[in-house]
């Protein structure tokens, strides 16, 4: 494969997708493709014009494209404050209602999983929504099974209490039917302007995901989440990584930033 063959499949997948693929992530984009081209029958094509025409290549290549490293309770300090803080407001102020939780780049699911099982630790009655562009890893989500990489030895550790009753010798987590259908997940392209986004939602993680966006995308995602999903006094959190990436420039009217120690998040006003 020829740079410029490359370059005209990176750009394709940055417009189906609005994902930059960082240098280092182009070459496993790039194993992938030769990979491809030997087990499939191009007839005659190059491999941009067989994608193009095969919905079902297409989809292979965005799934095989996109970055999906997460675990149980990433970020633990996040967590600490959702357990102390955030979850106990929402709760008091919507009384029996269920609280709305999305996770918006689910991935494998195990940060919904773990945002579920945190709410009902505390007796909270949730509805939980995860979407992902990749089909793969939202087939992962809903059966529930994960290798021992999911849970780490450090990070989210204070939390793993919660994963035990679901955890064999190995560290391998298997949850039951009775969680995993509690999770609404289903397929969303975030950078279309003809995705529909979840509704009257109380908490969001959008968590790194942004790092792969432009400025300008972002700032279009985060304005669509604010007017079409997020509900007044409702919380957004992305990624420690990527709050310096969110300035005023970008920032939504009524959207406000705030620090809890050396957490930042996002508070809709009203």
């Amino acid at each position: 494969m020829t740079d410029k063959e490359l370059a005209d499949i990176i750009s394709l997948i940055s417009k189906r997708t609005g994902i930059i693929p960082r240098e280092s992530h182009k070459s496993g984009i790039k194993n992938y493709i030769e990979k491809r081209e030997k087990e499939i029958k191009l007839n005659g094509l190059d491999y941009y014009n067989y994608v193009c025409l095969n919905k079902e290549e297409m989809d292979n290549l965005l799934n095989n494209a996109t970055v999906n490293e997460t675990y149980f309770f990433r970020e633990e300090a996040q967590f600490l404050l959702l357990k102390s803080k955030i979850l106990p407001d929402l709760h008091s102020k919507l009384a029996l209602n269920p609280l709305r939780i999305w996770s918006a780049a689910a991935s494998s699911g195990e940060e919904i999983y773990s945002l579920y099982l945190l709410a009902a630790s505390l007796g909270i009655k949730t509805e939980c929504t995860a979407t992902d562009i990749n089909t793969t890893v939202l087939s992962k989500c809903e059966a529930g099974k994960y290798k021992s990489n999911s849970v780490k030895a450090v990070d989210g550790s204070k939390f793993h209490f919660l994963l035990t009753p679901y955890m064999n010798n190995d560290k391998e987590v298997t949850l039951p039917h009775e969680i995993t259908s509690k999770i609404d997940r289903r397929q969303l392209n975030l950078s279309k302007n003809d995705s529909i986004f979840p509704r009257n939602i109380h908490l969001v993680f959008i968590r790194n995901v942004f790092v792969y966006f432009t400025v300008e995308m972002r700032k279009i995602i985060l304005q669509k989440i604010v007017d079409e999903s997020l509900a007044p006094g409702g919380y957004l959190f992305l990624s420690m990584n990527e709050i310096a990436t969110i300035d005023a420039s970008i920032l939504p009217k009524g959207l406000e930033k705030i620090s809890d120690g050396n957490v930042f998040y996002f508070h809709k006003k009203g």
